[in-house]
């Protein structure tokens, strides 16, 4: 789900009908929240007060199209990081003592945005928001 709001959304946590175009999900009942790009999509509209969303309004594919592709060694906090064919994106968040990266997303399996390593991440991209600053 997407949520243009700036901080807290007082509707996360009430049962909603889902309507995200092609979602299994469709039709039923669940608690208002974000999935992975409604994640980013948020943390990019709070982060620049308002005045841009990252993936136009579509998923993890729409949010890839406006990235460029970086090295893995080029990573900075604020690049998108990607699953195999789209199914999920999340933020670099920096690296741990070790130098491994730090991934922050929105994890439907664990029902919470989480921070974890850059397991099953297969691509990252640098977003063109930064290059049009």
């Amino acid at each position: 789900m997407k949520s243009l709001v700036i901080g807290w959304d007082s509707r996360w946590g009430q049962l909603t009908k889902v309507w995200a175009d092609g979602s299994s999900t469709t039709g039923t009942y669940l608690p208002y929240g974000l999935d992975c790009s409604g994640f980013v999509d948020w943390v990019f509209y709070n982060v620049t007060a308002g005045e841009y969303i990252i993936g136009h309004g579509g998923g993890a594919h729409a949010q890839h199209t406006y990235c460029t592709p970086i090295s893995w060694d080029e990573a900075q906090p604020g690049d998108l990081v990607f699953y195999p064919g789209d199914e999920h994106v999340g933020i670099v968040g920096g690296r741990d003592e070790s130098g491994n990266l730090l991934i922050i997303h929105c994890a439907f399996s664990q029902n919470n945005v989480v921070i974890t390593g850059r397991t099953g991440f297969a691509t990252i991209a640098r977003p063109s928001y930064y290059t049009e600053k």
